[in-house]
């Protein structure tokens, strides 16, 4: 799936094909709790970062990166499929006004 012509992991794939879960409430991983998960199983979520002149955030998506990053990190979601060096982000959250290309 293409979003601001990058490639990523469509929502649907993420999680039917690679398993990606946040806890069962819904809520994202904290770092304590992906201690003890192997490091391909884990993914980083942050906001997308696409803003006008002014500084105003103009992608409301949120996007998953394979690995565990600290900066600009909402939480951490875990999946069943481990990930790869070339393996693409992920859309976890598409927001309803992002133009798909």
């Amino acid at each position: 799936m293409k979003v601001n012509n990058y490639e990523y992991i469509s929502e649907q794939d993420f999680d039917a094909i690679w398993g990606a879960h946040a806890k069962s409430n819904g809520d994202l991983y904290h770092h304590s709790e992906i201690q003890s998960v192997p490091l391909e199983h884990v993914w980083t979520v942050s906001e997308g970062d696409d803003a006008d002149e002014n500084g105003v955030n103009l992608d409301d998506n949120w996007y998953a990166s394979p690995g565990a990053h600290v900066v600009n990190a909402l939480g951490y979601l875990i999946t069943v499929k481990a990930w790869a060096e070339d393996t693409p982000d992920a859309i976890w959250c598409l927001g309803e006004d992002e133009p798909i290309r």
